[in-house]
């Protein structure tokens, strides 16, 4: 190999590494969530499932990856012992910034999350699964995530 080759293959190899680095510039994250295909499936995964309002989105890096720790403020429940009235503090993986998944503070969101047994935060289900946006008493199916809740679910947060 001639050394112009040589050199070229190291310097793809370095810029091949420092793209995948978290932070890198153009680099995004990846999580591995499970995805649900039925009402059932994805209800019966989240530990709470809550009705709130974001009232602050934060990065936070202290974990060792990109994550963004969210604060709700509790409207109802239908799963779980989050109290209605109560702030709910939760953490998901954040890949480029907060805006990809459409999350902002001030809007309502029915929310279906893990509660692990130890001190960490409650987190998504899965990540394009667990956020139905809240618009004139309904909970919003997205493009992404197709799959209504039960009617058991919506009463219960007040929703129809």
């Amino acid at each position: 190999m001639t050394r112009a080759a040589a050199l070229l293959v190291a310097a793809i190899l370095v810029l091949g590494v420092t793209s995948c680095v978290p932070g890198a510039s153009g680099a995004s994250c990846q999580a591995d969530y499970p995805s649900y295909g039925t009402t059932a499936e994805l209800e019966d995964s989240a530990d709470l499932i809550v009705r709130g309002t974001f009232t602050a989105l934060e990065d936070d890096d202290t974990e060792g990856y990109p994550r963004t720790v969210a604060m709700v403020d509790v409207v109802a429940t239908a799963t779980g012992d989050a109290t209605p009235g109560s702030a709910l503090e939760i953490a998901y993986t954040r890949c480029d910034d907060a805006v990809q998944l459409g999350l902002e503070v001030g809007d309502e969101y029915v929310l279906l999350l893990s509660d692990p047994a130890d001190d960490a935060l409650p987190t998504p289900v899965n990540i394009s699964q667990a956020f139905y946006p809240v618009e004139d008493g309904r909970a919003v199916a997205t493009p992404d995530n197709p799959v209504e809740l039960t009617p058991a679910t919506l009463q219960a947060l007040g929703l129809s």
